[in-house]
């Protein structure tokens, strides 16, 4: 028998009890194609990184299994014919690659929905800091605290002169007269 594992993707707007229809009906699948199912693990809502069936997020799940490879191919065919599941790919890993299930479906279900909430709700929080705020949370460094690398610099000081709105109208007769001569 060999070890492999499935990671697929689940349309996102799927409530918590059809979710779990799906997972049971992909087990299903594994089981009737001559398949064990040894972890399930409901990794949770998360941000693609492009868009899959026009969807910008999908739930992410791990199912590892024992398998003699002979109906894996059937067992892909059912993947790709569910419309629930936006993706999906089967490896074949090592036997100590197995991952050990602590919680049961209805657990993780719950769980990942419950910090994906929480998750969504701290982001927007920090959406609503205001740019005075956050300007307040930013330290400021002390010069003699800062560190840079290589040899002191000099700075020199700029002997321009600053020309202000009073002497101005001087600097345009001044300009005018030598322009006369």
């Amino acid at each position: 028998m060999n070890y492999y594992e499935t990671l697929y993707i689940v349309h996102s707007a799927l409530e918590a009890g059809r979710l779990k229809d799906i997972v049971l009906t992909v087990e299903s699948f594994l089981k009737e194609n001559g398949g064990e199912v040894v972890a399930t693990e409901v990794w949770g809502k998360k941000k693609l990184g492009y868009f899959i069936d026009k969807q910008k997020y999908g739930t992410y799940i791990l199912l590892q299994f024992k398998s003699d490879g002979t109906k894996n191919n059937n067992f892909n065919v059912e993947m790709e014919h569910n419309l629930s599941i936006l993706a999906y790919m089967t490896v074949r890993i090592e036997e100590d690659a197995i991952r050990e299930q602590t919680e049961d479906l209805d657990t993780q279900i719950a769980g990942r929905e419950a910090k994906t909430s929480r998750f969504r709700r701290d982001e927007e929080k920090s959406k609503e800091t205001s740019p005075e705020e956050t300007a307040s949370k930013v330290e400021e460094i002390p010069a003699e605290e800062v560190v840079t690398e290589g040899p002191p610099v000099e700075v020199e000081e700029s002997k321009e002169e600053i020309i202000t709105e009073d002497d101005a109208p001087a600097e345009a007769e001044v300009a005018e007269e030598k322009v006369e001569e």
